[in-house]
């Protein structure tokens, strides 16, 4: 179950990032496409997600200021707002 402490999206103890709830989303509605690109949607306008072009990972980002960010995989700062 995913927990929410001071606003942000918690997996046993780990922060989640967009990786990891859409992969539960889709866990959570395997059968219904149209009601998990719904929840993705949502997820995207709650939350900065960011997508790395070097590596294809992406992330969710907790800072509101996105020009500093780099991938938790690779470190790169070449991304795009998802």
């Amino acid at each position: 179950m995913i927990e929410y402490k001071g606003g942000k999206e918690y997996w046993n103890g780990r922060k989640c990032d967009s990786n990891f709830v859409f992969r539960t989303l889709a866990d959570m509605f395997p059968q219904d496409y149209e009601l998990y690109i719904k929840e993705s949607k949502e997820y995207k306008k709650k939350h900065i997600v960011l997508h790395c072009l070097n590596c294809n990972y992406d992330w969710v980002n907790y800072e509101t200021d996105i020009s500093t960010a780099q991938c938790p995989t690779c470190k790169s700062m070449k991304f795009l707002k998802l």
